[in-house]
């Protein structure tokens, strides 16, 4: 998608479930995107700046929780 919008400005998406382009934005968030790349698919994907703020920091505790998990040792 980022690809293709680089190529040609693209407008920002419209779509049915807005809970499926939040899924999208915070698959592509945990790949540790440059921020430029993750502001653009912001835009893309028509995700507001505290949609994406209460995104990122959800996505933040969930990897932490995860490095804790795996720290455990039984």
């Amino acid at each position: 998608m980022l690809a293709c919008d680089k190529a040609v400005h693209s407008q920002p998406l419209s779509w049915e479930l807005p809970e499926e382009l939040a899924d999208l934005y915070t698959i592509f968030m945990k790949s540790n995107p440059a921020p430029e790349k993750l502001t653009r698919l912001q835009h893309l994907l028509d995700i507001n700046n505290s949609t994406a703020s209460a995104l990122r920091e959800l996505g933040y505790r969930l990897m932490k929780t995860a490095v804790e998990e795996e720290e455990f040792v039984f």
